[in-house]
């Protein structure tokens, strides 16, 4: 069954509690400066506004993460959710123009400049390969060709949860678009553990 970002957004979230189970741990460029552009957008009391909404775990989560900061794995979903819900109508589907914007500035015109040389079905590749630098459990195996590409995530519970999902879903959509190649981006259900984004173009 293909999952398009419509149907995991209307998929039933995780409990908190729930998703707090998740062991592991992400390196802190995956949330990046999420409290600046927070603030940018919405204005001095949103990072106070999306802490609010956090398990007590997570309220002093720092604004700004770097490739040398680590944080739990459910921090980033829980995070995700706090944001949608207080900023965007609890609908998902709208963090995806702000995830492509927020990456498009990170990123910079060299680096650009580099995932647009390189191509889409080269940038999701190298992207599978650096999955172990950023998670330390799981693994994502990438399978691609011109104007298609499968990663297969296995062997993590992370790898079942709707949010998750819906994030690689995103992500790979976005390199899409910043590589110059829109397309679609959609999803399979593998196992509770397992989980593929298939892109084309």
């Amino acid at each position: 069954m293909l999952l398009t970002l419509d149907t995991l957004a209307a998929q039933p979230r995780w409990k908190p509690e729930e998703t707090l189970t998740l062991v592991g741990t992400s390196r802190g460029d995956a949330l990046g400066g999420w409290g600046e552009n927070l603030t940018r957008r919405f204005g001095p009391q949103a990072i106070a506004r999306v802490r609010g909404r956090l398990p007590p775990p997570h309220v002093h989560i720092p604004a700004v993460l770097t490739a040398k900061d680590t944080l739990p794995v459910h921090a980033q979903l829980l995070l995700t959710e706090a944001i949608v819900d207080e900023f965007l109508g609890g609908d998902l589907r709208a963090l995806y123009p702000l995830l492509v914007e927020d990456t498009r500035a990170a990123l910079g015109r060299l680096q650009l400049a580099l995932v647009k040389t390189i191509g889409a079905h080269r940038a999701i590749a190298q992207g599978a390969k650096q999955f172990r630098s950023i998670y330390d459990r799981g693994s994502a195996d990438a399978d691609t060709a011109k104007g298609r590409a499968r990663v297969v995530f296995r062997g993590h519970p992370m790898f079942g949860h709707p949010t998750w999902r819906a994030l690689q879903v995103m992500a790979t959509g976005t390199l899409l678009e910043l590589a110059g190649s829109p397309g679609r981006v959609t999803g399979e259900d593998l196992a509770q553990d397992s989980f593929a984004t298939v892109a084309t173009w």
